[in-house]
């Protein structure tokens, strides 16, 4: 089973291949790889440190250098999706739900709006799911 914080079910969308680093990007790439091959691999939403955070060169002693920013984040996404911490469901079914009531909506710019990485999120068309765009 997968871990991933809320907001993760939009990077791992909108992820065109770009990075922090080499290993961060690597490890991203694994990510969309295993998703891709099974769509409905078991995820569980997770406060703090997830399988994304794992390769991230912001993470400084087990926590997010950017803390306040993507708990925000997180909990914007758990808002407008009627998700919570804990809860399990397949990668297609969070994504699906994601896409639907965040990325067609306002929302994308409200939760997403001060992340560095908006504006290449913006500048892709779709995000995908299952390997196809959404």
């Amino acid at each position: 089973m997968m871990k991933l914080r809320p907001h993760h079910l939009l990077c791992l969308q909108k992820y065109t291949g770009r990075g922090y680093d080499g290993p961060f990007t690597a490890h991203m790439n694994e990510l969309v790889r295993r998703l891709t091959a099974d769509p409905q691999e078991p995820v569980q939403l997770t406060q703090g440190r997830d399988d994304v955070c794992a390769a991230c060169p912001h993470l400084v002693d087990g926590r997010c250098a950017s803390q306040k920013k993507v708990t925000r984040m997180d909990r914007g996404v758990l808002g407008a999706c009627g998700f919570a911490y804990g809860q399990v469901d397949s990668w297609r079914a969070l994504a699906v739900s994601a896409e639907n009531k965040i990325f067609q909506t306002e929302q994308f710019n409200e939760i997403c709006g001060s992340c560095q990485w908006i504006e290449l999120c913006r500048g892709t068309r779709k995000g995908w799911i299952d390997g196809n765009e959404a």
